[in-house]
């Protein structure tokens, strides 16, 4: 992926993060017959490897699982926080002589998956609904399938660990534009895209130009 310098995270908790809060990704598999694409959830293990290991499952019926079953290269992208950064927002010094943008945070995670057996896909789902019903009033449990429930869908299932070994992120939120025209845009953004703007204000504490 194309970056430069400045647009490094500020640490690697923060590419875990947009991780963990996107996580949704899509996730592209080198085959035979060349790039296939499907779009999954996650479940990120922080721990497990040097950059982490993500975890999911698709369909048995998905071409794309027969690619992961044999530990294809693939790549799973998370998008963070994005948005069109318009020059109508900037100061005339004397003009806004800045062309249009779109600041964006993104991560790249490469690696090999590995499928996972029925009991560990099975651990897994629960994993990945208690993640995402977590803090939801009347949450839904797993056990609401009822009797059988699980067991009639595991088989349909794959599920696939992808240890992370290779991690990119890119976090574009302002720092190669002029500091007071990043600043007018930042303040345009707080009302509309709060997200986009906390990430510009982080990504620009530093500079004092």
């Amino acid at each position: 992926m194309y970056s430069k310098p400045e647009f490094a995270p500020l640490s690697q908790d923060e590419v875990f993060c947009l991780i963990e809060e996107a996580a949704f990704a899509t996730v592209v598999t080198s085959g035979p017959q060349g790039l296939v694409v499907s779009h999954l959830p996650f479940v990120l293990d922080r721990v497990r490897g040097e950059n982490g290991t993500l975890v999911s499952h698709l369909a048995r019926a998905n071409p794309q699982s027969a690619l992961i079953a044999e530990g294809r290269e693939t790549v799973a992208i998370f998008h963070g926080p994005h948005g069109y950064i318009s020059p109508s927002w900037y100061p005339r010094n004397p003009v806004r002589d800045s062309a249009p943008t779109w600041n964006f945070a993104v991560v790249h995670c490469h690696g090999h998956p590995v499928s996972l057996d029925d009991h560990a896909t099975a651990k897994h789902l629960l994993q990945l609904v208690d993640v995402l019903e977590k803090d939801r009033d009347d949450r839904w449990r797993m056990r609401e399938l009822g009797p059988g429930g699980m067991e009639r869908r595991v088989p349909h299932i794959i599920g696939f660990d992808l240890p992370i070994d290779r991690l990119e992120a890119k976090f574009k939120m302002g720092q190669d534009e002029r500091l007071y025209d990043t600043s007018e845009a930042i303040r345009a953004l707080e009302q509309n895209d709060p997200a986009l703007a906390t990430l510009m204000t982080a990504h620009n504490a530093h500079r004092q130009d």
